[in-house]
């Protein structure tokens, strides 16, 4: 089972990683690409797209939407360590491996729930083609980013959780994957 899980979660670490992440970088470029383009384009020949702006903003969020996958898996996401550093500096390592565990659960709540209510979204966003405000760009491919964000930072979540239980009990799990702000387990 723990060697299953194990190859599971390093395939999961390696589509977010390597995969997830790069394309969001490359939609990132192409963002950053147009919107230098709309620049030129406005301050130089005094045209502009009209779907320009649009593109950009919608491009953008959607890139960082695919990348918050990509910093939950490596848990470098921003995170309110006081109170687990707290513990840690007063020696108290098993509740700050209780409280990372509760965070853990908390957070895999937060992105089940929100991937439950996102995929009829981006269902009706596709049935109705819902556009930006130039008419231009269709919503839910953006939509579908966002989803997808949440989908894979939610199974990020459980594998951690996994790992933040076993932890609680003792056990090593997942040894080359990360650990929060050098709380070793």
């Amino acid at each position: 089972m723990e060697k299953m899980l194990d190859s599971t979660y390093r395939a999961l670490r390696f589509f977010t990683d390597k995969i997830v992440g790069y394309f969001a970088a490359l939609i990132m470029i192409g963002a950053t690409g147009l919107a230098l383009a709309e620049i030129g384009r406005r301050y130089i020949l005094g045209v502009t797209f009209h779907w320009g702006q649009d593109a950009v903003t919608y491009f953008i969020v959607g890139s960082i939407s695919l990348f918050f996958a990509v910093t939950q898996a490596r848990r470098s996401h921003l995170a309110m360590s006081v109170v687990l550093d707290m513990l840690k500096s007063k020696g108290k390592l098993r509740a700050a491996m209780y409280v990372r565990a509760v965070v853990s659960f908390l957070s895999l709540c937060f992105y089940v729930a929100f991937s439950c209510w996102g995929w009829p979204t981006v269902e009706r966003a596709w049935m109705i083609g819902a556009t930006t405000q130039s008419m231009l760009l269709v919503m839910w491919p953006f939509q579908a980013m966002l989803l997808l964000g949440f989908v894979l930072m939610a199974l990020a979540s459980a594998f951690q959780l996994y790992q933040d239980v076993q932890a609680i009990f003792g056990r090593k799990v997942f040894p080359w994957a990360e650990t929060e702000e050098g709380l070793e387990i």
